[in-house]
């Protein structure tokens, strides 16, 4: 047990682990309702006490969702007990520091982790982002960081919005609401925890890296830097407000709220649980960002990236405040849509050949030609059509993303492509798959890693914890010097190559199709495929 006197929180007890200290969910925000938005939550002075020993609740999500991310990772961690989930006191977030804090006088770089799940599901204090061993090996380096996880809303309850619900108040975009406030509360007290707070890094893993680039849309300055992990804006871009009216309707409809309207639907949708208004949200009803012209007001399109890369110009305020970013894809990410693809049953590439021709009319030669070359056809048995489906989606939905933000971003960028596979028993084994990146940066399943992943994962994990503590991690990319660090295979720390396809481990298929297709028609078509629409 540890007692930390901060100068505006009052007294926080914390659990000592070895050479760390943790913090444990601490409330960052405070939530009037399920709908409503976020409001910093500054405790209760330097007179108040916080029990900080043990997490807090989690969002409402889908039952056993750590379970279901483990099965991701093909490995699981004891689950502790967590505590019952909330739908109004799951704002809170917990932190990691070195037990000798910082130096006299110097405060320690901090980051901040966004969690992954499709926007849809996941929790900050499922023990596969615990952050003491991450804290720990950044003591070893001489590099000490703070660690901060926080929780913020998914699902219906983080993303649903219509014109009926904001006019009662409830604004869109509750969980990067959520997350904007956390980052401001990280400003305003990390400090006492012998953090900086003008050395912030976010850190976001496949939804929590869409969620960190989105967040570059707001003008006041949110962190200093950022770490991409598999996900960007252009992966679930911001929707019309139009498009969720639509969400909306079949939200009502699933739930038997059709026949009423106005205040009478907003009561029926108070009265009903959290929980059973979840679990009979349809999967028409898509946890995705609203074009609000509040909160967000761009639409972000692979056409807008290339107009900004080619202009210098951009409308997104955080290219201005966020001066570096790490940004970098796993080989096979698509392996998280497998699932989805298997569900449609036989015939899988005829319904997307159908698929993409309604979509995308007029462009038949040119989407025959596609498919062809990405090996999708009826001739091949309907596994390896659906294996073949996924090396698109994964083109489109990461490597592509990741090779746009490197052209437009203005600031300091290292790239890398993490090719190292997942070692455990299961689908993908054998393969970089979705979520191996996570697996490597906070080191929690490093005793049960082969001894060469055990390296390549430790060498992953250690540029990033110099990244965030302020060092070059490996060559930038600038200019004519188009390069990418690049993971699997080779010594533990990477090796450098050129950032092209044949050299760094990626297709170089989708690059032929930005003019004849277009990415963004493509990326919304085969996206809408995977949803099973």
């Amino acid at each position: 047990m540890s007692r930390l006197q901060h100068p505006t929180l009052g007294t926080i007890e914390g659990l000592v682990s070895g050479n760390v200290t943790q913090f444990l969910g601490i409330k960052y925000a405070s939530l009037d309702h399920r709908f409503g938005t976020p409001k910093l939550y500054n405790g209760q002075a330097s007179s108040g006490f916080v029990n900080a020993k043990s997490v807090g609740p989690a969002a409402i999500g889908i039952p056993n969702g750590c379970q279901l991310e483990h099965g991701l990772i093909q490995h699981s961690l004891p689950i502790p007990d967590f505590p019952p989930e909330s739908d109004t006191e799951c704002l809170n977030l917990s932190i990691t520091v070195p037990r000798d804090g910082a130096k006299a006088g110097k405060k320690l770089p901090v980051f901040v982790f966004l969690h992954g799940g499709a926007l849809a599901f996941g929790s900050g204090t499922w023990p596969q982002y615990d952050q003491a061993k991450i804290v720990r090996r950044s003591v070893e380096l001489e590099t000490p960081i703070v660690g901060v996880v926080i929780n913020y809303r998914t699902n219906i309850f983080g993303f649903l919005t219509s014109d009926e619900l904001r006019k009662a108040g409830f604004k869109a975009n509750n969980g990067l609401r959520d997350q904007k406030v956390a980052f401001e509360w990280v400003r305003a007290h990390i400090e006492g925890f012998g953090g900086d707070p003008n050395q912030v890094t976010a850190v976001g893993q496949s939804a929590g890296g869409v969620s960190a680039t989105t967040l570059l849309q707001r003008p006041e300055q949110l962190f200093q830097r950022m770490v991409v992990l598999s996900g960007s804006c252009l992966l679930r871009r911001p929707v019309s407000l139009d498009t969720h009216e639509q969400f909306y309707l079949e939200f009502c409809k699933a739930q038997g709220f059709e026949g009423i309207f106005g205040d009478d639907r907003i009561r029926a949708i108070e009265d009903r649980d959290s929980l059973e208004l979840l679990l009979k949200t349809p999967p028409s009803v898509p946890s995705l960002p609203a074009l609000d012209h509040d909160l967000l007001k761009e639409q972000i399109s692979f056409e807008k990236a290339k107009h900004w890369s080619d202009t210098q110009q951009s409308r997104l305020p955080g290219l201005e405040w966020c001066k570096e970013i790490v940004f970098g894809d796993c080989e096979y990410d698509a392996s998280v849509f497998m699932r989805a693809l298997t569900k449609r049953g036989s015939n899988v590439a005829q319904q997307l050949s159908d698929s993409l021709n309604r979509a995308i009319p007029g462009k038949e030669p040119a989407i025959a030609a596609l498919l062809e070359d990405y090996g999708i056809s009826d001739a091949v048995d309907n596994g390896s059509a659906c294996q073949a489906i996924s090396h698109l989606a994964n083109d489109l939905s990461f490597y592509l993303p990741c090779d746009v933000f490197a052209q437009f971003f203005p600031g300091t960028k290292y790239i890398y492509h993490l090719n190292e596979p997942n070692p455990w028993d299961g689908p993908f084994k054998g393969k970089a798959a979705h979520a191996v990146d996570v697996t490597f940066l906070f080191k929690n399943f490093d005793q049960f890693l082969p001894p060469r992943t055990k390296a390549v994962a430790q060498g992953f994990g250690d540029n990033i914890i110099k990244f965030i503590g302020g060092q070059v991690p490996w060559q930038a990319r600038s200019g004519d010097n188009l390069v990418a660090l690049v993971y699997g295979n080779d010594a533990r720390g990477g090796k450098l190559r050129k950032d092209e396809p044949e050299s760094v481990g990626r297709r170089a298929t989708i690059f032929r199709y930005e003019e004849s297709i277009g990415y963004d028609a493509l990326l919304d078509a085969v996206s809408n495929f995977v949803a099973g629409k």
